[in-house]
């Protein structure tokens, strides 16, 4: 499956990705921001990877053209609440900086809102990282805990997002347009995406093959 929106797109992971996501977990640039700190091994990665959930864990390899520069994901959604948990990082360092990690971000929570149809993300995040804190907080997400280990626990709702993030997105729509590709999807997210069309998504048009 792969959901193409403001130039860039997410590729969902598969098994084939694993080892490049565990190389980018293990670096310098991403490690010493984690939660947790540890090297992850080749049995470790492929055991999380199995464990993952296809319809509550959504983990993406985001792409510039053939180029994958990062791990996205919305995981643990709980379908009562409507809420899952988003996430992410750069794992090629060339693209710290760039545009591109806040574009996939964009692209990430309009698929989380507009095509899966969630109310709700949190995030957890290094307070360590100002540059994440700030676009965070440009997003919309407001922080509802503080933990002693320097991790920092936020929230925003999709109207907060839509509210807080206009001009983002209107500025990323207007270089990239207001399409939105979602190739072979899965079929209960077909389903899903069948259920919710006559939902009206503000400036979001999805094409689906």
């Amino acid at each position: 499956m792969r959901f193409a929106r403001f130039g860039v797109a997410l590729e969902r992971l598969e098994h084939r990705h694993i080892e490049t996501v565990r190389r980018w977990r293990n670096s310098a640039w991403v490690r010493p921001y984690m939660r947790h700190t540890t090297v992850v091994g080749p049995a470790d990665q492929a055991r999380w990877f199995a464990s993952l959930d296809p319809s509550r864990d959504w983990y993406f390899s985001a792409h510039v053209g053939d180029v994958p520069f990062a791990l996205f994901h919305v995981k643990g959604v709980d379908w009562a609440r409507g809420c899952g948990e988003s996430g992410g990082f750069v794992g090629e360092p060339a693209f710290i900086g760039r545009p591109e990690p806040a574009q996939a971000t964009l692209a990430l929570m309009d698929f989380a809102f507009l095509v899966l149809g969630l109310e709700a993300l949190e995030a957890q995040y290094s307070a360590a990282l100002p540059r994440v804190v700030r676009f965070n907080d440009q997003l919309g997400y407001q922080v509802c805990r503080e933990g002693a280990d320097g991790f920092v626990r936020a929230r925003i709702t999709s109207g907060r997002y839509f509210a807080c993030a206009a001009a983002y997105r209107q500025a990323a729509a207007a270089f990239h347009g207001v399409g939105a590709a979602l190739c072979a999807p899965d079929p209960w997210l077909a389903r899903h995406i069948d259920r919710r069309r006559a939902a009206r998504l503000p400036d979001f048009r999805l094409q689906l093959s």
